[in-house]
């Protein structure tokens, strides 16, 4: 769990085992810890085993387990402490889910990356992706949100748009079909 303190802060706490409290270690906290680089954060999201804090400069960091390039660094390489994602910029929101991240631009435009295996990144295809890959589809978003292995949108006319692993109709679209 991870919160960001009204000083810009942030802290998490609990499992580290892959270093997703982003404070140098793979010790579990049972108390809020600080991070190195946890500061001039303006939201913070916590995945399954790594960690996302956009920034108030509009760039994004995060941290804990990429074995499918889930932190946005060009590599696979887990990290202990905030690495940055890499060619983001004026990022207005931010999600992690079990093995992918996402950010929502200012100007509506979504990029995704991370493990792909369900076509969650929405970039038409199921390879994973180290660095960030934009969303296709037609539309602005309003707001994004991940699952374990599908990714949704809330687009600014309100449709929402879901694509990714379906095999419980968790895409809300009548089928079972997985969607890229």
């Amino acid at each position: 769990s991870c919160a960001r303190l009204s000083d810009g802060t942030a802290r998490c706490w609990g499992n580290n085992g892959n270093g997703q409290l982003g404070n140098g270690t793979d010790a579990a906290s049972t108390t809020p810890a600080a991070g190195s680089g946890h500061d001039n954060v303006a939201k913070i999201t916590a995945g399954y085993r790594h960690t996302c804090a956009q920034l108030i400069d509009g760039t994004v960091r995060c941290w804990g387990y990429n074995g499918y390039g889930q932190l946005g660094d060009g590599t696979t390489t887990e990290s202990t402490v905030p690495v940055a994602v890499t060619g983001l910029a004026n990022v207005a929101q931010i999600a992690a889910g079990t093995n992918h991240s996402c950010a929502r631009l200012a100007d509506g435009q979504a990029r995704c990356w991370g493990r792909n295996s369900e076509g969650q990144l929405g970039n038409g295809t199921t390879t994973q992706s180290a660095t960030p890959v934009a969303v296709n589809w037609f539309g602005d978003v309003a707001e994004i949100t991940l699952g374990e292995w599908h990714t949704c949108a809330r687009l600014t006319d309100g449709v929402v748009r879901c694509w990714g692993g379906n095999w419980h109709g968790q895409l809300g679209d009548g089928t079972h079909l997985d969607s890229t």
